[in-house]
């Protein structure tokens, strides 16, 4: 893998980690947000959805 193609990948993987941050797009695995944003990040979203989802 050369240069160019890790930048791609970085390039991507931001991208969609901003849209998660933004709550523009959600994931439906824990797993693959952790992977994206960070374990300590997807905690707290997911967190966030378990309480607006329990108040409703």
């Amino acid at each position: 893998m050369d240069q160019h193609e890790k930048a791609e990948i970085l390039k991507k993987k931001y991208f969609y980690k901003e849209l998660i941050l933004k709550k523009k797009i959600k994931l439906k695995s824990l797993e693959a947000a952790k992977k994206i944003v960070g374990v300590d990040t997807a905690y707290h979203l997911y967190q966030q959805l378990d309480n607006e989802e329990s108040s409703k």
